[in-house]
């Protein structure tokens, strides 16, 4: 009897019949592995309860606390929940997958909603999740796809499909229902467990459900009310353009000029930071500091040397410093849980020095202020700052917001601004675009144009910048005054150009695969537009290169 080893996803190895079912695996493992499991890969390839496997390789198997489990989870969920939704609030109701808020997704929904439909809403679903219905996927023409959604007035699909360069797609049918979903979704709704809903009156209903931090818990939802009226601003400026997914947005570009979608967003973008500028100068006599910080590849130091711009047109003569001239020096760079050097931590700032030096600054005081050199992985102290009358200190860093900071400043004297791309833009109304993915696109085309860093690296070191970002950002966005969207309507379209050679460097055998491959089939809907008309004092610049900043 020939056999093969098989290592499975604690590491150990076991010694298995050659032609072993997936299946059979699964059966020897605990019920909540099994009924947990999202997505299944040998040898980093997809496979099904049935597949015989006949050689030796690594069995993975993942559920919601792994990353890729958790997006297809995700899909999954929202498809089931878009499904119910429309079988209570009637066909015709128009539910769009918006984005992520508090560790779910808010979608609109254009019909009134009230308590007893949420309940409703969420009983036929874990109604559904408790039959283990399948998700069958089938293969048809792009055509006959655009045609089926036509039929039964899905304009965002149709539309969406059209600039969609392949010849056939795959649909997923639910109970007697097709959708188009990118991406793979979950074997069946049993695996659906974990979620809630909560109701924003008059707005729509967010779907809850455990992030990898999370431990399959469902956490208590808290609104962040600067962040969805912002959300709800662009999308309002989207749609008043009628651009509100990529369908609209290729059918902009291919009907006007595309330079002129370039300057719209921009306008828009320079009124709002214009409008913070000005709210900073009307109390002018209390702000002392202005602390701005968000997620990485957000558009920090750009956003920083705009605002100083504006506040210099308004009368104020603005100082620029950064958190990350406060680095320890490398060798003392507290460890992390895997032993390396934690940079993400706030712990790693010499937060002593730096209020020192600020509250130094605020009192008239000439300081030498450090410039961190990374090469070196010390401090360098060639920079003379003083204050004077009219003076404002911009401190820009990615714990800028953290309350540990400048305890010794009363509040009234800071103004705190939380910068990060919120994109409003979708796929379609079922298919939404993450924030994350975008701050991805962005870092990976600078690292590459900057630090020469390949694209798999940035990839690869992602998720350890996401758990920084988790631990040490996003606990701070309500403590902002403003909040400042730096996404950009077109920059897909621009990023597409820059990126998608980057991601097609990244081969079959990299560990980065099929992440790169995800992002190919996000950037293959979007039409590309030249950098040429994008403006120096773009955000986007700090991305691409070019910018006035540099």
């Amino acid at each position: 009897m020939q056999t093969i080893i098989i290592t499975l996803n604690n590491g150990k190895k076991e010694e298995y019949v050659k032609g072993i079912k997936v299946k059979e695996i699964l059966n020897k493992m605990s019920k909540e592995e099994r009924e947990d499991a999202i997505l299944i890969k040998y040898n980093n390839k997809k496979v099904d309860l049935e597949t015989e496997l006949k050689k030796n390789g690594t069995l993975q198997i993942y559920d919601i606390n792994t990353l890729e489990g958790n997006r297809i989870y995700e899909r999954g969920l929202l498809y089931l929940f878009i499904y119910v939704t429309n079988n209570i609030l009637e066909k015709d109701t128009k539910v769009i997958v918006k984005h992520s808020i508090d560790k779910g997704i808010f979608c609109k929904i254009d019909k009134k909603v009230e308590d007893k439909d949420v309940l409703e809403i969420k009983k036929q679903m874990k109604e559904i999740v408790s039959k283990n219905i399948p998700f069958t996927k089938m293969d048809t023409t792009k055509y006959e796809a655009i045609e089926y959604f036509k039929s039964i007035k899905r304009e965002d699909k149709a539309k969406t499909l059209f600039y969609d360069t392949s010849k056939y797609v795959s649909l997923y049918k639910l109970d007697e229902n097709y959708n188009y979903i990118v991406g793979d979704l979950p074997s069946s709704t049993g695996v659906l467990k974990y979620f809630d809903l909560s109701l924003i009156k008059d707005k729509g209903i967010v779907v809850r459900f455990p992030s990898i931090y999370d431990n399959k818990k469902v956490k208590r939802y808290t609104h962040h009310t600067n962040y969805f009226n912002t959300l709800e601003e662009y999308s309002a400026w989207g749609n008043n353009l009628n651009i509100n997914n990529i369908g609209e947005l290729n059918d902009y570009i291919t009907s006007n000029k595309p330079a002129d979608i370039i300057q719209l967003s921009e306008i828009m973008q320079d009124y709002k930071l214009l409008s913070i500028a000005e709210q900073i100068v009307l109390n002018k006599e209390d702000y002392k500091i202005i602390l701005l910080s968000g997620p990485s590849s957000s558009g920090k130091t750009t956003s920083a040397m705009k605002l100083s711009l504006y506040l210099k047109s308004l009368g104020l003569n603005p100082t620029h410093l950064s958190l990350d001239d406060y680095f320890h020096e490398r060798a003392e760079t507290p460890l992390g849980e895997d032993g390396k050097p934690d940079f993400e931590s706030i712990t790693a700032v010499d937060i002593k020095l730096f209020d020192s030096q600020i509250s130094k600054l605020l009192k008239g005081t000439k300081v030498v202020v450090p410039t961190f050199n990374f090469i070196d992985g010390k401090k360098e102290y060639k920079r003379t700052v003083q204050l004077k009358e009219n003076d404002i200190l911009i401190i820009e860093g990615l714990h800028a917001l953290n309350e540990e900071l400048l305890t010794n400043i009363p509040k009234k004297k800071k103004f705190k601004i939380y910068v990060s791309p919120l994109t409003y833009l979708n796929i379609d109304n079922d298919n939404r675009i993450s924030m994350t993915d975008l701050r991805l696109l962005r870092r990976m085309v600078r690292d590459n144009r900057t630090r020469g860093y390949s694209p798999s690296v940035t990839l690869g070191t992602w998720m350890k910048v996401r758990s920084g970002e988790e631990k040490h950002v996003f606990p701070y966005q309500d403590n902002a005054d403003a909040l400042f969207n730096t996404s950009l309507a077109y920059e897909l379209s621009v990023l597409k150009t820059y990126a998608e050679p980057l991601l097609f460097s990244i081969k079959e055998d990299d560990p980065e695969y099929q992440t790169a491959q995800r992002l190919i089939e996000l950037l293959k809907f979007v039409l590309p537009i030249p950098s040429e008309s994008v403006p120096k004092t773009s955000i986007l610049r700090e991305f691409i290169g070019d910018s006035y900043f540099e």
